[in-house]
């Protein structure tokens, strides 16, 4: 940024053979800036003591490795061995490459980075920069579609009669990392809190092995093996701007959940 402004050597307004990597609807990065971005985030330091702070930085290398596993680009290999055999054609890298704006609702008037309104393009700044495809946020969904794949989870990896991922792996990420301790994430997913004193990102009736992930933008997708729960909240809580924080306020996506598993305990109840 230069005086509050992207910086004109980084961006450009208009797409050329040289800027044709967006960033927004009128403003794209210089197509070199990337390996810049990549010597950034394996130059990141890391703390001097042991202890637990969240990054995307886990997620964001996640994509080279898949990519050099796969042999392809990762959206390309999402589509194809995920969300296309699992008929889930609306959820997708850069929307607007298949549906209409009006399709898409808006995520933040950004006015300190991209300075423009955000529809359609990633909100995290890094995928963003990186052309809207990046292991730690990108993907745009509609609820069913991510119905879908936490059922996926739920199924210990299979859906429609296909088996997508080994559910000794679905076993290793979505458990607790470390068993003692406060820490309540797993690998990738996020827990219930341990501290139940605490406000935690599920409801209180949530089991221990629930797991799923509350992003910044409000939304939330959450899966209980112990009561075949799928829970998926979408909001675009950062519109008009990141200051609104009612959500959180209010406690509502967790009340939300929590009369889920009312209803769940009054049929059982009903059915004895």
């Amino acid at each position: 940024m230069e005086n509050g402004k992207p910086y004109y050597n980084i961006y450009h307004h208009e797409k050329d053979v040289n800027y044709s990597v967006r960033v927004a609807d009128s403003l794209f990065i210089l197509n070199t800036y990337n390996a810049k971005i990549w010597k950034e985030i394996f130059d990141s330091q890391l703390a001097a003591d042991e202890k637990y702070i969240y990054s995307d930085l886990g997620m964001l290398i996640m994509q080279k490795v898949v990519e050099e596993v796969s042999g392809t680009n990762l959206d390309s290999y999402m589509s194809e061995n995920f969300y296309v055999p699992m008929g889930l054609h609306r959820l997708l890298y850069n929307p607007t490459s298949k549906f209409p704006i009006d399709d898409i609702i808006p995520t933040e008037n950004d006015t300190s980075f991209r300075r423009s309104l955000i529809q359609g393009y990633v909100h995290d700044p890094a995928a963003a920069m990186l052309g809207g495809v990046a292991g730690n946020a990108g993907i745009f969904s509609d609820a069913s579609s991510l119905a879908v794949i936490m059922q996926m989870l739920l199924n210990g990896g299979s859906y429609g009669g296909k088996q997508y991922l080994k559910k000794e792996t679905i076993d290793l990420f979505t458990s607790r990392y470390y068993k003692d301790g406060t820490n309540r994430r797993g690998l990738v997913f996020d827990k219930p809190e341990v501290d139940k004193s605490k406000n935690g990102p599920t409801a209180s009736s949530a089991s221990p092995f629930t797991f799923g992930h509350t992003g910044f933008t409000g939304t939330c997708a959450w899966a209980d093996p112990a009561t075949d729960l799928v829970f998926v909240f979408l909001s675009n809580r950062v519109f008009p701007d990141a200051n609104n924080n009612k959500l959180a306020q209010g406690n509502y996506r967790t009340d939300i959940m929590e009369a889920f598993y009312e209803i769940i305990r009054n049929n059982t109840s009903a059915a004895k």
